[in-house]
């Protein structure tokens, strides 16, 4: 005899189990460190800046040192470099040292002498044996010339520093470096394509795609602006625990739309809530009591009402905007964390979310060519079910990263 289990069952059983196998999972908090490179005449000045939770990945070295500031001061001295025109490597001068950091940040500042000429190339393999995906953003100044912004990866290691032959010719550069930038974190920040497929889940035709991607695009550019330029700040654990719960509540709201049982999902959903508000206000653990009260007031004002999918989805572009509005601060941490140029400031901001939109506009196409063309090759009820599913698993997915982030706040 078998035991056929209903399908809201089955699809909250996908959303556990891909809890419990997404433990490493850090999306957002992806690996990535910064670095300001100051060139006079044949010195350079290094200072590296990295999450402290990133030196602890790092192996032990020979001789037991005890702090993290002296693990990281033997690893950007060993895996740091610079070239001088003749292809020499320059010499490290004098000891490096550790600074003083933000909390949660560790700095290290390495100075070089080039004997030989000028500096012509950066060589930085910090952090890419251990952490292949990392990411490392550095901004070069010196010699009179406008600052330039440099990407490196594990494939890209080494870059050549090039004087602009104009003023024009140094914007333009700087333009496509923050264009680039741009393109890459949205494609490797798996939160923001987690919540753009979440909301395309329940799009049907080109009418409403329009208007969810324009929500989304005019939301996160309007905060991204204004904590780029420093009219609002929020904090960044806080802000990537709410990425995570845009993801889980489109997500149970497609199941909701599903399963038609929108009320109970929303009420579950605001019960969790305030509990774990009552964990912050007894005990001070997780994200503000009043966060997680209006988090729970705002998904049932949303919820808490049975609509058909074309009432929903003429709501979603308004939810869109505010959800997009979040994922704006998220972006916006990686140009606060680098430093943006005051004398090229709309250049770099426009180039940045010019390239946000780029890469969105690329997942967003392969998305919706993916979902109709699964749509026209499988049955109705595998293609509905298959969504359903992928909705359960995003809904897990965004659980996670919510109450992970929510209760570590470094």
């Amino acid at each position: 005899m078998s035991l056929v289990l209903p399908a809201s069952t089955r699809l909250g059983m996908v959303a556990i189990l891909l809890l419990v196998l997404v433990p490493q999972v850090q999306a957002h908090n992806r690996s990535q460190s910064y670095s300001t490179w100051n060139i006079a005449g044949n010195t350079v000045d290094l200072v590296f800046t990295v999450k402290a939770r990133e030196v602890t990945r790092l192996p032990p070295i020979e001789g037991g040192l005890l702090t993290l500031e002296a693990l990281l001061t033997k690893h950007i001295e060993a895996t740091a470099r610079v070239s001088s025109q003749d292809g020499a490597s320059c010499v490290q001068r004098g000891q490096p040292r550790a600074l003083a950091a933000a909390e949660g940040y560790l700095r290290v500042q390495v100075a070089f002498a080039c004997k030989s000429g000028p500096p012509s190339a950066l060589l930085l393999d910090s952090f890419f044996a251990i952490a292949p995906s990392h990411v490392h953003y550095a901004r070069v100044l010196g010699d009179g010339n406008l600052p330039e912004e440099y990407l490196f990866t594990d494939s890209r290691r080494e870059h050549a520093i090039v004087a602009p032959s104009s003023a024009f010719d140094n914007v333009f550069r700087g333009f496509l470096q923050y264009l680039t930038l741009g393109v890459e974190h949205i494609l490797g920040g798996i939160d923001h394509l987690a919540f753009l497929a979440a909301l395309l889940v329940l799009v049907r035709n080109l009418r409403d795609l329009f208007w969810i991607v324009t929500g989304f695009t005019v939301g996160h550019s309007i905060t991204l602006s204004l904590a780029v330029l420093g009219h609002l700040a929020l904090e960044l654990w806080v802000i990537e625990a709410l990425i995570g719960f845009t993801i889980a509540l489109v997500a149970a709201d497609n199941i909701g739309l599903a399963t038609g049982r929108r009320p109970l999902i929303s009420l579950v959903t605001a019960v969790v809530l305030l509990a774990l508000g009552l964990v912050s206000l007894v005990w001070g653990i997780g994200l503000p009591f009043l966060t997680l009260a209006g988090l729970a007031v705002f998904t049932v004002a949303y919820m808490a009402f049975p609509a058909a999918q074309a009432q929903a989805l003429g709501l979603r572009p308004a939810l869109t905007l505010a959800f997009g509005m979040v994922h704006g601060f998220g972006f916006a941490n990686v140009l606060v964390e680098t430093g943006l140029p005051d004398e090229r400031l709309f250049v770099a901001l426009a180039g940045f979310n010019i390239g946000v939109e780029l890469g969105q506009l690329a997942v967003v196409a392969l998305l919706w060519g993916l979902i109709h063309w699964l749509s026209r090759i499988v049955s109705s009820r595998s293609y509905q079910n298959g969504l359903d599913t992928l909705s359960a698993c995003l809904c897990g997915l965004g659980v996670f990263w919510f109450v992970s982030r929510g209760l570590v706040q470094v």
